[in-house]
C-alpha cells in the first residue's frame, strides 16, 4: 500500500468538501505549508491564510505565525498583509484590475521564502441573475434548482467555480412565551442541594432564528463541456423534503473567473475528494499549486494563488412560492404532538416535582433532579405546566426537546442584515 499523507485530507478541507477525514492515526506524516490565498476585483481588504498540516489525531491546523506577506503587482506596488486572528489581512484595501498581474511571496519565521506564479484575471464574466426550477435531481427525489445565469457572449473557453451562502428561517414548533428556569437552593448542613423551577418570560428572542452555511463541494463549470452553449448552470438542489425550505430561504450564490491552472488545481481537490476509499491503492498522489520555494523547488507545498473576478447575486424564496399547496418539509429535531390533558398518554410527557424538602422524602420520583439538570443543561424546556396545587403537592411540568421550543440551541437569533421579509 502507498504511504498515506494527511495532506491529503488538508487538500479536501481546503477546497470545502464535503468529505470528511477519517480518524486515523497518521504513521507517516508529513509537516507541509499550507497557503490559500485568492486576490479578487472587489475593493477590500484581501485576506491570505498561511498554516501547516496536521495530523488526524489534532482537531485543526497550526497558523504560521511571524510571517512576512505581500503582494507585489505588476505595475510595481506592493501590498503588505499583517497577522490578524489567525489569517493574514492586507493593510490597506485593494483590489485586482485586469490585464495586471500579481505574485505572492510568504517568507515565514524560519527564513524560508515562498512565491507563485504571476496571475492575473483570465475573465471578467458576470453573473446576471439567478432563477429556481422545480424538478428531479437522479436519486434526490422532487426540488428546486438553483439555476445561476451568466452574462457572457464572448468567444473561448471560460473556467467558472461557484460557492454559495445560504440562509434558512427557523421557527419553533412549540414555543411558549415563557421559559421554565432551574433554580438552586444551598443545601442544609449534611443534605444534598435542592431546588425549584422558575417560570418567567424568555429573556431573549427563542421563536424565530436564522442559520447560515457555506458550500462545501467543489463546483465547477468549463465551457467547452457544455454541448448547447447555455450560459445557466444548476448550482445547487434542495429536496422538497428539507426543513432548509420550510419557510423563508436565501441563498447568495458568487461566480469566480478562473484561470485554467486554476480550474485545473480544483479538478485535482475535487477528484482527491472523491476517490471513495482513502485508504485504496489508487491515491490520486500530491498535486502541487502555482507557489514554490525559491531555494528549494522540490519541497511539497499546498495551496493556491488566484487571482479572480467575482460576482455576486442574491434570491429569496417562500416555500408556497415553489410548492404551493404542498406540505412543508418536517422539522429536524423530534417534537411529538403534546396530547391533550385527559389523554392517558399524557404520563409520557409529564414529570412529577415535590417543592418540598428534604428529598428523597418529598420526592420519591426522583424526577425533579432530572427536571432541574435537563432545564439548567437546555436538554428540556417547559411545554406546559400547572403549579396551582397547594404547597407541598406535586406540581406537573409537560417537557419537550429544547429545540423544539428554543431555536438558539442550534442556530442564530440574530436576523442577518441582508434578511427580506
Amino acid at each position: 500500500m502507498k504511504k498515506i499523507y494527511f495532506y491529503l485530507f488538508i487538500l479536501i478541507l481546503i477546497a470545502q468538501s464535503c468529505t470528511e477525514p477519517y480518524a486515523l492515526q497518521t504513521e507517516n506524516f508529513e509537516n507541509l505549508i499550507v497557503i490559500e490565498a485568492s486576490i479578487t476585483n472587489q475593493f477590500k481588504k484581501q485576506e491570505v491564510k498561511v498554516s501547516r498540516t496536521y495530523p488526524s489525531e489534532n482537531n485543526s491546523p497550526e497558523f504560521e505565525t511571524g510571517a512576512t506577506v505581500f503582494v507585489t503587482d505588476s505595475n510595481g506596488n506592493q501590498y503588505y498583509f499583517v497577522e490578524n486572528s489567525g489569517v493574514y489581512v492586507s493593510a490597506q484595501q485593494f483590489q485586482a484590475q485586469p490585464n495586471i498581474t500579481y505574485k505572492l511571496t510568504v517568507i515565514t519565521s524560519d527564513g524560508k521564502t515562498y512565491t507563485s506564479k504571476d496571475e492575473k484575471i483570465a475573465s471578467t464574466t458576470e453573473l446576471e441573475t439567478i432563477t429556481t426550477s422545480v424538478g428531479t435531481n437522479g436519486n434526490e427525489g422532487n426540488g428546486v434548482k438553483i439555476i445561476a445565469n451568466m452574462d457572457d457572449s464572448t468567444e473561448g473557453i471560460k473556467y467558472y467555480r461557484y460557492t454559495y451562502e445560504e440562509t434558512n428561517k427557523v421557527i419553533s414548533p412549540q414555543w411558549r412565551d415563557y421559559m421554565g428556569e432551574a433554580v438552586y437552593f444551598s443545601p442544609r448542613p449534611n443534605s444534598p442541594p435542592f431546588g425549584e423551577v422558575l417560570i418567567k418570560p424568555w429573556p431573549y428572542e427563542s421563536k424565530i432564528c436564522y442559520t447560515t452555511e457555506n458550500s462545501k463541494d467543489i463546483i465547477q463549470y468549463n465551457t467547452s463541456l457544455s454541448t448547447t452553449n447555455n450560459n445557466s448552470f444548476q448550482v445547487r438542489f434542495i429536496s422538497d423534503q428539507n426543513y432548509k425550505i420550510a419557510h423563508r430561504y436565501s441563498i447568495e450564490v458568487t461566480l469566480h473567473n478562473q484561470s485554467l491552472a486554476a480550474y485545473n488545481y480544483y479538478e485535482a481537490l475535487k477528484k482527491s475528494s472523491t476517490q471513495g476509499n482513502i485508504l485504496s491503492q489508487n491515491q490520486p498522489g500530491f498535486y502541487s499549486g502555482n507557489i514554490k520555494n525559491i531555494n528549494n523547488p522540490n519541497e511539497k507545498i499546498i495551496g493556491f494563488f488566484e487571482v479572480s473576478h467575482i460576482s455576486k447575486k442574491r434570491i429569496f424564496f417562500n416555500f408556497e412560492d415553489v410548492f404551493p399547496n404542498q406540505s412543508k418539509p418536517q422539522y429536524p429535531y423530534h417534537c411529538p404532538e403534546i396530547p391533550p390533558p385527559t389523554s392517558p398518554d399524557i404520563k409520557n410527557f409529564l414529570f412529577y416535582f415535590y417543592w418540598c424538602y428534604p428529598p428523597p422524602t418529598c420526592d420519591p420520583l426522583g424526577s425533579g433532579d432530572y427536571i432541574l439538570y435537563t432545564l439548567n443543561n437546555k436538554l428540556k424546556a417547559v411545554y406546559e405546566f400547572d403549579i396551582t396545587a397547594p404547597m407541598n403537592d406535586i406540581p406537573n411540568y409537560t417537557l419537550v426537546n429544547s429545540q423544539c421550543i428554543d431555536c438558539t440551541t442550534f442556530s442564530s437569533n440574530i436576523k442577518p442584515s441582508f434578511w427580506i421579509d
